[in-house]
This record gives structure tokens, sequence and C-alpha cells, in this order.
């Protein structure tokens, strides 16, 4: 038989123990074999590494939350900047009707109206676009105003609306003359 483990018979230092076989009809006997050093972690260890991953989850949630967030913010901005750079290209494109973008007060949207001239038919335009900002932003308000100041006069296109954190923000273009 084979000693299981280092073994030294001189010294009782390490005593040898051999594994028996047993047959079927034989009791089994209990027998001193080596232990071994046991492996595993400990409740500790355990609880340790589930704290670790609980703060690294509870970091990840914080920074998803802040990304949403800063998300909403962002999002009438960026509607808003659209919109004036929509009103900013029909002003540029249309070099015949500029002057009715900026003559909108007492104007309704109708897109079916047919305007014989075409400052008429820009400030249709416009109202229908300041209608269309109102619907799209929290307390949208779009204009244009003629800025005779510049040499030719300019248009400046500015949209304002109330951010979800309260206060007044607003987006401007202005549009050089010809």
């Amino acid at each position: 038989m084979r000693a299981v483990g280092p073994c030294n018979v001189q010294t009782s230092e390490s005593p040898c123990y051999y594994p028996r076989t047993l047959s079927a009809h034989q009791t089994p006997h209990i027998q001193r074999v080596r232990a071994l050093p046991l492996r595993g972690f400990t409740l500790v260890e355990v609880l340790v590494a589930l704290l670790i991953v609980l703060i690294g989850i509870i970091g990840v949630a914080a920074l998803y939350t802040e990304s949403q967030q800063a998300t909403r913010e962002a999002e009438p901005r960026v509607r808003a900047k659209e919109l004036a750079e929509y009103m900013a290209a029909r002003v540029r494109a249309n070099a015949a009707g500029r002057t009715g973008y900026a003559s909108v007060v007492g104007v309704v949207c109708d897109s079916k109206a047919k305007p014989k001239r075409p400052e008429d038919a820009a400030a249709i335009e416009a109202a229908c676009w300041n209608q269309r900002v109102a619907e799209e932003l929290p307390s949208g308000m779009g204009s244009v105003t003629r800025d005779t100041t510049t040499t030719p006069p300019s248009y400046i296109v500015a949209v304002s609306w109330s951010p979800p954190e309260g206060g007044a923000a607003s987006f401007v273009i202005r549009v050089p003359g010809d």
C-alpha cells in the first residue's frame, strides 16, 4: 500500500495513513486521513465582494439617471435649434417675400390659402411656423424680426421656451439680407 501525503516513518511529525478499500460485506471504519487545506471563500469575503458589486451597480444606475436627465433637458434646446434653422433657411430661400416673415401680426395659419403676393405667402408660412413652435416646445414662441440697423437689412429668427428646470431659454439666428 502507498502512503497518502508526505510520510516520515522515523519521526512522529507526519504520520502515515493508508486508505483502505472495503469489500461489500465489510463495515466502513473511520480512518484518519491527513486533512487537506480548505478551499473556498469565507462568508466575510463573499459579503465584501457583494458590497463592491452593489456599489458598482448603484454607480451605474446613478450615471444612467443623470444621462436621462441631461437628455430631457437637451431635447427642447435641440428642437428649438431645428425650428429656428428651418425658418432661417426659408427666409434665405424666399428673397421676394422676406418682409412677409416679419409681419405676422394678425395672420392666421391657413395651409390651404393661395395668396397672390410672396409677402403674404411668407406671412402665412411664418404664422404656421409660430403655431408649430408653440405646439412642440413648452411655452414655445417663435418670431422673425427685420433688423433695419444693418445694411442691407437682416432678419433675426428667435425661438423661446421654458426649460423643465425653470426660467426661460432662447435660440437666435441672424439671417443676412441680400
